[in-house]
């Protein structure tokens, strides 16, 4: 069964994607604060300087000015508002990457102001007959003035006209009071803060919905009435994070070591260029040959990396030091066993091999903060090292 589970304190929004009672996602959003991810936020910011590599500073008001890639023609000058939307959060001496060009993300659409009317569908969407029947339609009910590409989740709506044209509705309006209020806002200030529980998390495969607060749930049912049979008001004594043990697999996503079922254990080591992840057979002796307690600990380990990847959202060049097996056709059934547990991922992750030295490289793209980020700071005695002299 998948949950979400929406707990809300201290104006801080925590959202728990849970498979069963495993967490394989946490979100967390800080509300009138600009920790925490920012990606999809629009934020009318001041230019601060253009380089002549068409790279423009804008200070968006975080520790860091956020760059931008400016397009040939765009006029601006240092000292300008500006509304841009981040693309990519701030990471180490990076600012956040962001872009003059505005989306508003809807739970089927992304709609954006354009003088080009232009149609995009996901081509997730399996049938080639109903992205070009979803692509008509859009064509149909999208007046002049906007573009937009119609995500994986307009695939099989029932009311496919109603279900659009509500939703582009409602992001038009949303465009334009956001570009009526860039124009009289101060900046550096937020105008929109995204949404990513209502535009990202609410998919067709979602079972349950629960949270303690009813406010959060009237948004969930106006907002996607679809989804108002699977929403439920936790009303237990027991707090909601506690009952389903969110908080134990939130603080276990940050250790280092991880211990896998076998008695063996994974660890994960970030730095400056990557993250490296070892699998070690710790305790685990096998009660057969030697090959077999290799390839089950390290099939054990993929299961237990890709989960791990997600929940910390690792992201960038990650390389994976797995044991070493000198069969071929277990190398073969570790990747595909491995290649099927990061399919389960949200944010795509793509294995580009194994090396000859045994090591498996793969990629993810990067959206937010990882989990220690959000949560951890560095430690002022060691600065990040871990250790301190004696």
């Amino acid at each position: 069964m998948k949950r979400l589970l929406i707990d809300h304190q201290n104006e801080i929004t925590r959202t728990a994607c849970m498979t069963d009672r495993q967490l394989t996602e946490i979100f967390i959003d800080y509300e009138n604060s600009t920790k925490g991810s920012q990606v999809g936020h629009i934020i009318n910011g001041v230019v601060q300087n253009i380089l002549p590599s068409r790279f423009a500073f804008i200070d968006i008001g975080q520790d860091k000015n956020a760059f931008m890639n400016l397009p040939e023609h765009c006029d601006i000058k240092p000292g300008q508002y500006i509304p841009v939307q981040v693309r990519k959060d701030a990471s180490g001496d990076k600012g956040a990457a962001v872009s003059d060009v505005l989306q508003f993300k809807g739970r089927f659409a992304i709609l954006y102001p354009s003088q080009t009317r232009e149609i995009g569908v996901s081509q997730k969407i399996g049938s080639p007959v109903e992205r070009k029947q979803l692509k008509k339609l859009a064509g149909k009910l999208l007046p002049d003035g906007y573009s937009v590409i119609l995500r994986t989740q307009a695939e099989g709506l029932e009311n496919p006209e109603t279900a659009l044209q509500t939703e582009f509705l409602s992001l038009i309006n949303l465009c334009n009071t956001i570009l009526e209020a860039a124009k009289y806002e101060t900046a550096p200030k937020i105008l929109y803060r995204e949404n990513q529980l209502l535009t990202d998390l609410l998919t067709d495969d979602i079972d349950e919905i629960i949270s303690a607060h009813t406010d959060t749930l009237s948004q969930i049912k106006n907002i996607a009435p679809a989804f108002a049979k699977k929403l439920r008001l936790w009303d237990e004594e027991a707090l909601l994070f506690d009952a389903f043990n969110v908080t134990q697999q939130i603080t276990k996503a940050l250790y280092r070591k991880i211990w896998l079922p076998c008695g063996g254990f994974v660890t994960f080591d970030p730095v400056e260029a990557c993250v490296v992840i070892d699998v070690n057979t710790g305790k685990f002796a096998g009660k057969k040959n030697y090959k077999e307690t290799v390839l089950k600990a390290n099939l054990e380990a993929a299961e237990t990396i890709a989960t791990q990847i997600a929940l910390r959202n690792l992201s960038g060049m990650i390389i994976v030091d797995f044991i070493d097996m000198a069969d071929e056709a277990n190398k073969i059934k570790l990747l595909d066993a491995f290649d099927r547990a990061l399919k389960r991922d949200r944010i795509p992750a793509d294995i580009v091999g194994m090396t000859e030295l045994g090591l498996v490289q793969l990629t993810r793209r990067k959206q937010r903060e990882p989990l220690s980020m959000l949560l951890q700071q560095t430690c002022p005695h060691c600065n990040g090292t871990g250790k301190i002299l004696i």
